[in-house]
């Protein structure tokens, strides 16, 4: 940030910069932990891939495509117990259009929390199981109304599967033999893989792992 500011770049506690994620320096763009965008810095791996994706639109000459933010979480990797969050974590009770949805199993050490608006999930706080941490991330993410899903927010219907292989992807349990599956069933596309699989769908940090090992697998499958 000293270099910006030597630069007469405006800061705050970032360098601030608009939604095609430009400085007030004309050809000056700024994405990852130093970004501040209305008043919001994003310290994840996911925000930061997320913004390199607009930038890349944008220095393309694609205009339309702007930044809006990006949806806030936490996890925290113990070993046999898991803790995260996603998006919004509080809401204001006065607010009628909010809705506050909570379960407990204290006997289990399971706690899920999902906060709805108009309609549409803003966030969740899940401990003790984040099997619906990746499907309830692109619920937020994409903004998709519930309608019957609202009824399910509190039945997990999503099976724990099995790690197979060496861990992968830390944050949803996802291991290499589960990976593998999925590229045998035919799944070759990389963002797919990832959404079907969960693997880089938390912090993001692993996707290049993850392709890699697409890419070697696919190698060998055509040898």
């Amino acid at each position: 940030i000293n270099l910006a500011r030597g630069a007469r770049i405006d800061c705050a506690r970032g360098v601030l910069v608009n939604e095609y994620l430009q400085t007030s320096a004309k050809n000056v763009y700024a994405i990852g932990e130093i970004a501040q965008y209305n008043d919001h810095m994003y310290g994840i791996t996911a925000a930061a891939e997320q913004q390199a994706d607009h930038l890349a639109h944008s220095m393309n000459g694609d205009l339309s495509t702007i930044y809006n933010g990006s949806v806030p979480m936490n996890i925290l990797k113990f070993h046999d117990f898991d803790l995260c969050s996603i998006g919004q974590i509080k809401y204001p009770s006065e607010d009628p259009s909010y809705d506050e949805v909570i379960f407990s199993d204290l006997k289990r050490k399971y706690y899920k929390k999902c906060i709805v608006k108009d309609d549409r999930l803003v966030g969740a706080i899940l401990i003790g199981d984040k099997t619906e941490f990746a499907e309830f991330k692109m619920l937020i993410e994409d903004q998709l109304e519930l309608s019957e899903k609202r009824d399910e927010l509190l039945r997990n219907q999503v099976e724990k599967a099995p790690v197979l292989g060496p861990i992968i992807c830390s944050c949803n349990q996802v291991g290499e033999g589960n990976l593998r599956d999925y590229i045998e069933q035919g799944c070759h596309d990389f963002n797919e893989l990832c959404k079907k699989s969960g693997a880089g769908m938390g912090c993001g940090s692993c996707k290049p792992e993850v392709q890699e090992f697409l890419v070697s697998n696919l190698a060998v499958a055509t040898i």
